[in-house]
């Protein structure tokens, strides 16, 4: 039900895949037009199944988390949030799938709907001076008073960046804050860049988010497929 999505590049000599097998906790969204029809309409009755499961009221004992039983009426609210969280998956999936992007979304987190993040990934000449993969990162801009957070990482697989940032609403004092993370891999005749951005509202879950977006990177291939 999670299977991998995958895409196929040809913007540098050679053929390239990228793909991701998701990790456990996570969906791979499909997108129209992307996937098969017969696998998106399977996804979808399974996703919402899935994911009326993982926003049942729970309590702590003993330091775990147990569910609470669930009334009948409540179950039926809690389809129909489970059957729009994962409708709103699917558009934005299908948003992003012509730029060659992907969405993956974290289930069972904190009670929380799943919690989507997109997946890119580019290609660019060995000169580059990576002005554009700082700025699909975010770490450009921002507030003056709130600046982005750029953190260098060393990755097993390449040189990675993770910008961190706070965006208030201007007059209607909401604040969003997004985590973003990126992975340059140099190859002789090209660098792969691989970008993993999530946003939300949703401030108590960043220092987790930070955490699963690690944990997503690795699960992230790109491959050459030809020359």
């Amino acid at each position: 039900m999670t299977g991998a999505v995958e895409r196929v590049r040809a913007s540098a000599p050679g053929d390239w895949t990228w793909n991701v097998e998701p990790p456990a906790g996570w969906l791979a969204v499909p997108a129209t037009g992307q996937d098969p029809q017969d696998v998106v309409e399977r996804w979808e009755r399974e996703a919402v199944a899935l994911v009326a499961d993982t926003i049942k009221p729970q309590e702590v004992v003993d330091d775990e988390y147990r569910d609470l039983a669930v009334p009948d009426d409540f179950r039926a609210e809690l389809e129909r949030t489970a059957a729009e969280s994962v409708r709103n998956l699917r558009e934005f999936a299908d948003t992003v799938a012509p730029d060659g992007d992907r969405v993956l979304a974290a289930v069972g987190v904190l009670g929380c709907t799943p919690i989507p993040v997109l997946v890119a990934v580019g290609l660019s000449s060995p000169d580059d001076d990576g002005d554009g993969l700082m700025a699909a990162l975010g770490a450009t801009g921002g507030a003056p008073l709130a600046p982005p957070e750029i953190d260098h990482l060393d990755l097993p697989d390449g040189d990675g960046l993770r910008v961190t940032r706070l965006d208030l609403g201007g007059g209607s004092g909401t604040a969003w804050v997004s985590v973003a993370l990126g992975r340059r891999a140099e190859h002789d005749d090209v660098l792969a860049d691989t970008v993993l951005v999530w946003r939300s509202q949703n401030l108590f879950v960043t220092g987790l988010m930070t955490e699963l977006l690690d944990e997503l990177m690795p699960a992230v291939k790109i491959v050459r497929s030809g020359s």
